[in-house]
């Protein structure tokens, strides 16, 4: 067996497990579908094993190729946060700032980001919106805009940004055919559009889905886009997105006070200890902070 591996078909190996196929390997690498066949075929040659099994549905790992990745997955994070220190040392903001964001603050954030690139053109700013929590420590991500509980992971600093509320709002629409609940004894006298699926565990949430009958449940979603479109359309009273408040309520919107106990939540800036030193991480915290924090 011929030991003279190429770090980089290694590299390249281990997207291919991660994503499952050569092309979206490919495109998260910048490489094409062919580059990344060779260096596969090239890899498993040289270990003389095979690393994956070939199917029409893509790429599935044999042991050999699980082994692989257990073992590549700390040393890829370890390159990646050496990378990200590396490019720290910088006498201006410049370069790239990979940035993950809750789905539902995403549309909020390009103008900020926009007002920010003002202020430090050389820096190029790429957003993943998701609400799955990324993991900091593998390098993919430089910083995390997280909502709820201050994260409590090892090795993360989180600087907290803004208090966010839920608060529910009936469009014009609505009113005019229906009024508005003055108690939560006329809550089912109402219809309602709610959050699903994971959002259902936010305290208010939960309460006013305890609450309110089956049948005057109009619409649900797990977006809080697709609630706040449901609302202005006139399908129900409904929460808007927990930062929709603070970045502008339209005046065709009227919110529903039903004295509903609220627990606090916040909105973090969440960074891995190995990008302190990042001036483009601190230009990025400094700028938030005196243009959207609410401490």
């Amino acid at each position: 067996m011929d030991h003279n591996i190429r770090l980089d078909d290694l590299r390249i190996a281990y997207h291919v497990a991660r994503e499952g196929s050569l092309s979206r390997a490919g495109e998260a690498l910048g490489i094409n579908h062919s580059t990344a066949l060779r260096a596969v075929n090239r890899l498993e040659d040289t270990l003389g094993l095979r690393l994956f099994i070939r199917h029409q549905r893509g790429y599935q790992l044999t042991d050999s190729g699980r082994i692989m990745v257990e073992k590549m997955r700390p040393i890829t994070g370890d390159i990646q946060r050496l990378l990200n220190t590396l490019t720290t040392v910088e006498a201006a903001p410049s370069g790239t700032l990979r940035i993950s964001t809750v789905t539902d603050f995403s549309p909020y954030f390009a103008p900020i980001l926009h007002a920010f690139r003002q202020e430090y053109p050389q820096v190029r700013v790429q957003i993943m919106a998701t609400d799955d929590v990324l993991s900091l420590a593998d390098g993919d991500v430089h910083v995390a805009i997280r909502i709820g509980s201050e994260p409590q992971e090892p090795d993360l600093i989180a600087r907290s940004l803004m208090n966010v509320s839920l608060n529910f709002y009936a469009s014009d629409l609505y009113v005019k055919q229906y009024g508005l609940p003055q108690t939560l004894d006329e809550v089912n006298q109402h219809f309602w559009v709610l959050p699903s699926g994971d959002k259902t565990r936010i305290p208010i949430v939960r309460d006013m889905i305890e609450r309110i009958k089956p049948e005057q449940l109009a619409f649900q979603s797990n977006s809080f886009s697709d609630i706040e479109s449901a609302v202005r359309a006139g399908m129900g009273i409904g929460p808007l997105s927990l930062v929709n408040q603070r970045f502008g309520v339209e005046s065709d919107l009227t919110q529903v006070d039903l004295a509903i106990d609220r627990e606090p939540s916040k909105m973090w800036f969440v960074y891995h200890k190995d990008m302190r030193q990042s001036v483009r991480l601190k230009a990025l915290l400094g700028f938030l902070q005196r243009n959207i924090s609410s401490e």
